[in-house]
């Protein structure tokens, strides 16, 4: 009987099972905020790229305007005009689409696997329309071209 009453081992037991778990939350929350860091380091640098290239393909758009009013002005013949469109496979080890919008006449470069990491680019043009479409960088080879008798430019 006196075995059963015996309570002076417990207070060690509890005080390991507390010490234990509080570590393992403390380890929980360290990791869980390290992780998070990261990813918004990832989407920070997602962003960057995305307004890099976005900016690039506007600005290549709006080139190729130029030289259309350009061809126009003189009587120029225009052929069909196509530029290699120089477009990373992954950003930030991720894969991810390029959207012409033309309700807004923005470029949207979004991730495939984040949602939430999206830019849009503005683009603008004078002498011909621009075609809604949307590529996606693991396609491999991507074109802008200009099509003379629509007048239309459209990214492939």
């Amino acid at each position: 009987m006196k075995l059963l009453e015996d309570e002076a081992a417990v207070s060690i037991s509890i005080g390991f099972i507390l010490t234990f778990v509080i570590s393992v939350l403390a380890l929980i929350t360290v990791l869980t905020a390290f992780y998070t860091l990261m990813d918004r380091a990832e989407q920070t640098a997602m962003r960057s790229e995305f307004e890099i290239h976005g900016n690039d393909i506007s600005m290549q758009i709006s080139s190729i305007d130029s030289l259309v009013a350009v061809m126009d002005n003189s009587g120029a013949y225009i052929g069909v005009l196509e530029y290699d469109l120089d477009l990373p496979d992954r950003i930030a080890g991720e894969h991810y689409s390029v959207s012409i919008v033309n309700s807004s006449h923005e470029i949207l470069l979004q991730s495939r696997d984040k949602t939430e990491t999206k830019v849009m680019v503005p683009y603008s043009t004078n002498n011909m329309r621009v075609i809604e479409s949307t590529i996606f960088s693991e396609a491999g080879t991507h074109y802008i071209v200009y099509d003379p008798v629509y007048r239309t430019l459209e990214i492939r």
